[in-house]
């Protein structure tokens, strides 16, 4: 009854979609949902909150790591937001996780860790065809995501400044500290350029 129900009492409940559901816990409920952060700086933002600082720092080659660990932050950022310019971006919209990103992360952790020199093909071909390629069913897809990690996993890749668009907005940051790669992130625009996705300008009419 309700005038037996405690003010303070409060129950959250978490369901997959269910006919056997009751309709009026629904009707009567607060509905709360955990959207996917918007945009190539929320995304960033989103991914190194959950890198906490000893996990930045565990890798033999640091400097190697750190900076491709950026590059791979930000080709997930990239193809994540891609899916808003509709076929333009993919011609099926791919529902990538979080668990892609750390997956990819454990293994290039694990790759510089065993190998002498960075080993650049078998990172490209884990990561675009494994690990994120394992979503994707069509071709044409498949050949987008390998050209896109190519352009961030490179050699190139490790100097501090290197250009992830023409623009040069975005660029490698020379960080040691994982509060100095939030810091350098909160300083990009919240606005993308299609640019900086490979797009035209003018995919910004579609989108």
């Amino acid at each position: 009854m309700e005038q037996d129900t405690h003010a303070d009492y409060r129950l959250w409940l978490t369901s997959d979609p269910s006919k056997n559901f009751p309709v009026p816990v629904l009707q009567n409920g607060i509905k709360i949902t955990n959207e996917p952060p918007k945009g190539l700086k929320a995304n960033l933002s989103r991914t190194f909150q959950d890198i906490s600082q000893e996990a930045y720092d565990v890798c033999k080659k640091q400097v190697e790591y750190r900076r491709l660990l950026f590059s791979l932050a930000f080709f997930h950022a990239v193809i994540l937001e891609r899916r808003k310019f509709g076929p333009i971006g993919w011609n099926i919209a791919y529902q990538w996780m979080n668990s892609d990103f750390t997956t990819s992360q454990s293994q290039l952790l694990i790759n510089l860790d065993e190998q002498p020199d960075v080993p650049f093909k078998a990172l490209n071909y884990i990561v675009s065809v494994v690990n994120y390629g394992g979503r994707v069913t069509d071709d044409k897809d498949v050949r987008t995501m390998a050209a896109l990690l190519s352009r961030y996993f490179r050699p190139e890749a490790l100097e501090p400044g290197f250009k992830f668009s023409e623009s040069g907005i975005y660029s490698q940051p020379d960080c040691t500290k994982v509060d100095q790669v939030q810091e350098y992130i909160s300083s990009l625009p919240l606005d993308d350029d299609p640019e900086v996705f490979g797009l035209h300008t003018n995919a910004d009419i579609t989108f």
